[in-house]
């Protein structure tokens, strides 16, 4: 090659097409990977979502079964027929010898069954449910509505829930694992008729109502809303050891997975369910997915506790719920994804391939280096520049030009007048531009922050072609920046200076080495104190002359800032005004520390604290007189905290109250009935004060209680009372004591 032939200089031309189609396919790669991944979370999300719903869906549909099982127990309970007829039910069954008693026994049980069909008919069609009743305290087992035939059992051994219910004389509900049957149970107790017919009713237990369900209405109720299949899993060990064997073969009772578990009925006829099960090895997860055949199945798990203590793992509840369509949406998703990334990249590809034939290279784009590189200069440049043609019309300006004199100014036709050029200064500027010469001078130009300023203005013509001017280079310099600045911070001061003078607390500030001296004072002190701003900073020791001298050792004391907890102080103390006369302040005061943790600043706020001294001041003497009455009346006087969860609390009593009760206030405040009374008295006490509550007025009664002091007759009025939200936190206890022939019955 002929060293003579002139070469292009290096770094003219570079590869551009084909570097932007690389970009392009890796940009649109990482979009689509991108959107895979959000659609995925969505999906995930969304099905999370669906296993919240299932698990609530699941959760009310449990509770309210059971709340329909106590509510329907209780209505058995109270009904008269039934009470009368067990109660002639246990008195025949111990004449005929006990277990199911004979003939007698059993027409009473028809009778009886008669008198519960209605009930029992719509309770256990097609719902798994099982109704009976049973004779007390052995819990003999006197009509399974459900199963007739059988009857005679006592199941009080067996059954914790019976067993909870006689002992306590309440209600129960809960999971139990019986011989034949497993599910929720309520059972209530039926007390015998009262005799006399008063309100008040029999306090003898003669038997219980039981009504129970399996898992199948809750399985009913998940199909029905939501398409979904439940099923009841027990622990081996409970199954095996409870349930008989013909009945877990008769029930579909069977191991599942690894055989930690059984399924409880009936028998699993859904495919989702079925594989959920299938895939158990050991206690199932609270939550999983998985396919199925041709389906998505979600699956979700909870504890349901069983009422036994032979195991300690609970029963569990798995509920399947098919997502196919969550599935099939998120498929559908990603192949729009898909095809949107494809056709985006196939058409940048086509405008690149179209764009390189119009530039006539192969994926080649001509760009000169070194203007590439000017024109990066021209953006990144501090100093405002601007392109114009010869009429003053902007051409171009960088973002330095754009935030001096703001966005619209480049788009603006702005002729020389507009640019500050007239007289002398415009002659010379348009004989130097005609010429093609540089001009300098100095320029008053509207700037957006401080108003007008100076410039130094640089204008350098480009000629054309021809030779000619063509457009001019302006290049600005301010020279009053800092006048411009310190305007700003000036105006930025009097607006801070106008609120902290609108606040009713006197902001102050002083350096820790120099704590004698104010750095800072807000202007309303003038107004709260009666001190100038500049009096006080001026002055030394203001704080220290102007305290109270009563307050002075406290206060100084208190401002010892190396004794701050947390570099924080809150002081109370007055100060006196010019006048003479005393201002009770409330002090805030904050530490501030150098990047090095060396104290630093103290920042304050001076807080007019009159009317809080005053409000103190009558709180005190009110609390005074409130406390000189409840201590100097004769009456007992006691006060009772209700609790959240319905117990009593004592909070405090009088002297009277000591001295009649023998209960000191340190052994009462804070005890509870239990603590300081006999079990008697404590149960009589609780029972008055709950029926003050349900009877939200104040009761009159009286009683006669075994107290430390010895056994007395109280004439005793109590008071419930209401906090702000309407709801009885306290009673008020007033008790007189009576002498024995001025009892009488009852309330007043």
């Amino acid at each position: 090659m002929d060293d003579n032939v002139p070469r292009p200089p290096d770094d003219t031309r570079r590869p551009g097409l084909r570097v932007v189609w690389l970009l392009v396919l890796l940009g649109w790669l990482l979009l689509g990977v991108l959107g895979t991944l959000l659609v995925q979370r969505e999906f995930e999300a969304e099905v999370e979502a669906r296993a919240d719903r299932l698990l609530d869906t699941a959760d009310y549909a449990l509770s309210s079964r059971q709340a329909e099982l106590a509510r329907i127990a209780r209505i058995l309970a109270l009904d008269e027929r039934v009470r009368e007829l067990l109660s002639q039910a246990r008195a025949m069954v111990e004449l005929e010898g006990g277990a199911g008693g004979g003939e007698g026994a059993a027409r009473l049980r028809r009778k009886l069954a008669r008198a519960v069909t209605p009930i029992a008919s719509e309770l256990i069609h097609g719902q798994d449910r099982v109704m009976q009743f049973h004779l007390g305290p052995e819990a003999v087992s006197f009509l399974r509505v459900h199963a007739p035939e059988r009857f005679g059992d006592e199941l009080a051994s067996l059954r914790p829930l019976l067993a909870e219910v006689y002992r306590s004389g309440r209600g129960a509900m809960g999971f139990e694992v019986g011989r034949v049957f497993s599910g929720f149970r309520a059972v209530e107790p039926v007390w015998a008729p009262n005799p006399g017919g008063s309100p008040g009713g029999s306090d003898r237990v003669i038997g219980t109502v039981e009504v129970g369900t399996g898992i199948k209405p809750v399985d009913n109720y998940l199909e029905e809303s939501l398409g979904a299949r439940a099923t009841l899993l027990l622990p081996a060990e409970i199954a095996e050891a409870n349930i008989w064997a013909e009945m877990r073969e008769r029930r579909h009772i069977a191991p599942v997975g690894s055989g930690e578990f059984y399924v409880d009925g009936p028998k699993v006829d859904n495919a989702g369910l079925a594989a959920a099960l299938r895939r158990l090895d050991g206690e199932p997860p609270s939550r999983w997915r998985f396919a199925a055949g041709e389906e998505q199945w979600l699956a979700v798990s909870r504890p349901v506790p069983i009422l036994t203590q032979e195991s300690r793992s609970p029963a569990r509840l798995v509920a399947v719920e098919p997502v196919t369509d969550l599935y099939a949406a998120m498929q559908a998703r990603l192949a729009s994804l898909l095809a949107a990334v494809a056709v985006a990249f196939l058409l940048t590809s086509l405008g690149l391939w179209l764009l390189s034939r119009w530039q006539r290279t192969r994926w080649m784009v001509v760009i000169d280096r070194a203007e590439a590189e000017r024109d990066a200069l021209f953006e990144l440049s501090p100093q405002p520049l601007e392109l114009t043609d010869m009429q003053g019309r902007s051409l171009l300006a960088n973002d330095a030009f754009r935030r001096t004199f703001g966005p619209g100014a480049s788009s603006e036709g702005r002729g020389w007048s507009a640019r500050g050029l007239e007289g002398l200064q415009l002659e010379a500027f348009e004989r130097a531009i005609a010429r093609g010469e540089r001009w300098n001078g100095a320029l008053r130009l509207p700037a957006l922050q401080g108003g007008p300023g100076w410039f130094r203005v640089q204008v350098v013509p480009i000629a054309d072609e021809s030779g000619r001017p063509a457009r001019l280079w302006w290049f600005f310099h301010d020279v009053d920046r800092e006048r411009r600045a310190a305007a700003v911070a000036q105006a930025e001061r009097d607006r801070l200076d106008a609120f902290l003078a609108a606040s009713p607390a006197v902001i102050y500030t002083f350096r820790t080495d120099r704590p004698d001296r104010l750095e800072y004072v807000s202007a309303n002190i003038r107004e709260i104190l009666g001190y100038t701003p500049d009096a006080l900073i001026d002055g030394p020791d203001w704080w220290e002359q102007t305290l109270h001298p009563e307050d002075r050792a406290r206060a100084l004391e208190e401002g010892d800032f190396t004794r701050w907890e947390n570099d924080r102080k809150r002081s109370r103390y007055r100060l006196l005004r010019p006048n003479g006369s005393a201002l009770w302040v409330t002090d805030h005061a904050r530490l501030l520390r150098d990047a090095e943790g060396r104290p630093e600043r103290v920042v304050g706020a001076l807080i007019d604290s009159r009317e809080t001294v005053a409000l103190e001041e009558r709180l005190a003497e009110s609390e005074r007189l409130y406390r000189s009455i409840v201590e100097g009346v004769e009456e007992a006087i006691f006060l009772v905290a209700v609790e959240p969860d319905g117990s009593f609390r004592y909070l405090t009593n009088n002297p009277a109250h000591e001295r009649a009760t023998g209960l000191l206030r340190d052994q009462l405040v804070g005890a509870f009935p239990g603590d300081i009374l006999s079990p008697e008295a404590a149960a009589h006490v609780t029972r008055q004060y709950r029926a003050c509550l349900e009877a939200g007025r104040a009761i009159r009664y009286h009683e006669t209680l075994d107290l430390p002091a010895g056994r007395g007759t109280w004439h005793t009025t109590l008071t419930p009372i209401r906090d702000d939200e309407g709801r009885f936190v306290l009673i008020a206890g007033v008790a007189m004591p009576i002498e024995d022939e001025e009892v009488g019955d009852g309330e007043d």
